[in-house]
């Protein structure tokens, strides 16, 4: 009798041991950490997968949700290395091939239903994924959120060229590099710093642009070992055991804020993996408000695109995580969140926000911003940070504000009239219009704001473009609101300043706004005119970056540098590029000045290096600098800078030669100015006869020159032309021959 009731207990218990046997094979983790190299893709070939990944759970949302119809073609992935537990897909978006981006699919969030399967039972490195035809089209990029489906934490984003079903291999599209953007660029121009930011960038540039090397800076090993413990910021470093075995930080902390932003102290950590920068920390102290420069406002002033917003729930705490497209690099996860406190009790707030204005008000704030190109490692680094708060005292969520139902995902001028900005509205909501409201600060001279609102129009659950009419503004704010305020964005064309040697004294630097915007087609204007003077000194330098941010920019299309100047002595201008470390070895090219204004062409071909023998390539211009010599004092006008396809044609019509003597026999001298220099060809014609009498190439300087002019026995006496020219100017006189 006892053995009839113990059978049912073992059935029971061995049911228990094989579901907690599955369970365990169910919650592997994804084993590849990294995009597939290829895939393939076939249309509406009748396959259909109805068997998936070991790692898949029968219980899990991506099984249940598993299309059970409408499937169209299978997705077959290869990855470098056999794969036994592949990701799952979890959003997908499209881009267009005039680089438009659109989240097409997010996993829950789709009223049609996942248009992608979990994956099929691998097959060596090859996996298998049906797909819903209605959500891919056969032509731009598709990029892919692949999910680990034991703790549903994104693992990579994987970008690839979409087809037309072909079973052709495509590549994955690779990154420009690996890594995420290092702390030592944190932290910056989420609003306006006067020229505090740019002055900085000069600096840089000025002493070495010495890129970031890890091998000089500290270890987070040796740095813990020395920090004070406690309630100080650098007590709550994450160490890399907590990210992973294959990490190393080192201490990248950018003091220099600390000069000019609200931060009393700053830290930063690069986590390195393979040599590559794969998460940082950024973090600062400040009272009585939150750090008021966020990652999602100054990536987009430097180029980046948000892809997604979206909550992730860390214990108790509800955070808001971006995920962010830079120009180059890594895709970014991204959070940030403050922790109010005072420091005399043992009670922290902790506090999440889109806008910085929806924070409260603390005593003390201890400020935190993460990204990584792995949102499990940004998980780690986050419950590192919490658990040390909650080992000191009590922690609990004060202000959880979700994620904005409409947000500005990027900003970019347009190439065929930038005086206008072509904004990209994301609009997740039902609303069908929105106020944009604009604060700008013309131009450096001035503390004038002028505001303007534009009502516009968004399709509910959709995307839209609007133009903004930007101007030649150097700073503005834009704020996207709804019935609240839903969205923050800084623009910034980049600003003007100078640089003085010790002791010298400025007399003027003004900035003026141009009453005419209009450009050349392709043209690229250096926004704003300035003027300025100096004494003290024999040279002074006025700059300006070329985008807001110190962000450089491919300018390798353009061929000519057009200008307008005036002033005294000679003004070199330099192409300060991002990959140049000495700065005497930037690109250069001198001219003279005069007192009238004039008009400069000079082909980007003729800057030279003293460094490099080889043409400059504009691909990473940063900053161009204009410096005046001149004994006695400085004095400088630049109006209509610009980058341009064409070449400006310079007016030298009021310019002549001087011969002297004049007449003459035999020979002369010709004193005539060069705004170039370089080749140019000496012609004399006959008044008489319109006939080429004598003809030679002579090497100006720019400049002032001489050439002694010999004629030929043969020239008869009367009266000729001398005209000195080359395909950016020409200089003429008339001689008289005895």
């Amino acid at each position: 009798m006892k053995n009839h009731l113990l059978k049912p207990v073992l059935y029971v218990l061995k049911g228990i041991i094989l579901f907690s046997i599955s369970q365990i094979s169910f919650a592997q983790a994804v084993d590849s950490k990294r995009c597939p190299q290829v895939y393939k893709r076939n249309n509406g070939n009748g396959q259909r997968i109805t068997q998936f990944a070991p790692n898949i759970s029968p219980v899990s949302p991506y099984f249940l949700n598993a299309l059970s119809s409408n499937f169209q073609g299978v997705f077959t992935f290869s990855w470098a290395d056999p794969i036994k537990f592949p990701p799952v897909v979890t959003k997908s978006w499209i881009r267009d091939s005039d680089g438009n981006t659109r989240l097409d699919w997010e996993f829950g969030n789709n009223l049609t239903g996942s248009p992608f399967n979990p994956p099929g039972v691998p097959n060596g490195n090859q996996v298998s994924y049906n797909f819903h035809i209605n959500n891919l089209p056969t032509a731009g990029v598709i990029l892919l959120e692949l999910t680990d489906p034991n703790d549903g934490l994104p693992i990579c984003i994987c970008s690839y060229p979409l087809t037309n079903g072909s079973s052709t291999d495509v590549q994955l599209i690779g990154e420009e590099n690996l890594r995420v953007s290092s702390g030592s660029d944190g932290g910056l121009e989420s609003r306006s710093l006067g020229t505090a930011v740019v002055d900085q960038i000069f600096s840089k540039y000025q002493s070495g642009n010495t890129p970031l090397s890890y091998q000089r800076q500290p270890s987070l090993k040796n740095y813990r070992m020395a920090r004070v413990q406690g309630l100080n910021l650098d007590a709550f470093i994450p160490n890399e055991n907590q990210l992973g075995a294959e990490f190393t930080g080192y201490i990248t902390s950018p003091v220099e804020l600390l000069e000019f932003t609200n931060a009393e102290q700053v830290v930063s950590v690069d986590y390195l993996k393979n040599a590559n920068n794969y998460a940082t920390l950024f973090a600062t102290e400040t009272s009585g408000m939150v750090y008021e420069h966020s990652k999602y406002v100054c990536d987009r002033l430097k180029g980046a695109e948000v892809l997604a917003i979206d909550s992730i729930q860390i214990g108790n705490y509800s955070l808001i995580r971006s995920l962010l497209s830079p120009p180059s690099g890594l895709k970014e996860y991204a959070v940030s969140f403050s922790v109010g406190f005072n420091p005399n009790t043992s009670e922290f707030h902790l506090q999440s926000a889109w806008l910085l204005e929806d924070y409260q008000a603390e005593e003390k704030f201890f400020n935190f911003q993460f990204w990584s190109a792995e949102a499990k490692v940004l998980q780690r680094m986050i419950e590192a940070v919490v658990a040390s708060f909650e080992s000191l005292g009590t922690l609990s969520q004060t202000v959880a504000k979700t994620q904005p139902g409409i947000f500005i995902s990027k900003t970019v001028r347009k190439l065929n009239d930038p005086s206008k900005v072509e904004l990209t509205i994301w609009n997740r909501t039902h609303h069908t219009s929105a106020k944009l409201i604009s604060n700008s600060k013309k131009n450096e001279s001035t503390t004038e704001i002028s505001m303007e609102v534009m009502e516009i129009s968004l399709p509910p659950m959709g995307v839209h473009k609007v133009e903004w009419n930007a101007q030649d503004y150097a700073e503005t704010s834009l704020e996207l609101l709804t019935e609240t305020k839903q969205d923050y964005i800084y623009e910034s064309d980049g600003l003007w300043s100078y640089y003085l040697p010790k002791d010298a004294q400025v007399g003027l630097f003004t900035i003026n706004n141009r009453n005419d915007l209009k450009t050349k087609e392709g043209a690229y204007p250096i926004w704003r005119d300035v003027s300025f003077a100096s004494s003290g000194s024999n040279y002074a330098t006025v700059y300006k970056t070329i985008r807001g941010g110190g962000t450089a920019v491919d300018l390798s299309s353009y061929e000519y540098l057009n200008f307008e100047a005036a002033g005294k002595g000679s003004l070199t201008i330099r192409l300060i590029k991002k990959s140049v470390k000495n700065f005497e070895e930037h690109y250069s090219f001198t001219v003279p000045l005069g007192a009238s204004m004039k008009q400069y062409s000079i082909p980007v071909s003729s800057f030279r290096s003293t460094d490099n023998p080889q043409p400059v390539l504009l691909n990473d211009l940063v900053i161009l600098s204009f410096t005046a010599e001149n004994q006695g004092g400085i004095q400088v006008q630049l109006n209509a800078i610009r980058f341009d396809r064409q070449k400006e044609l310079v007016n030298t019509n009021n310019q002549k030669i001087q011969a002297y003597p004049n007449p003459f026999q035999g020979q002369t001298t010709l004193v005539f100015e060069s705004a170039f220099g370089g080749p140019m060809d000496l012609n004399v014609f006959s008044i008489e006869s319109g006939n080429l009498v004598q003809s030679l190439i002579l090497e100006a300087r720019s400049g002032s020159n001489s050439k002694v002019l010999s004629l030929d026995t043969n020239v008869k006496k009367g009266v000729y032309i001398v005209r000195i020219s080359s395909n950016r100017e020409v200089v003429t006189t008339k001689i008289l021959v005895n």
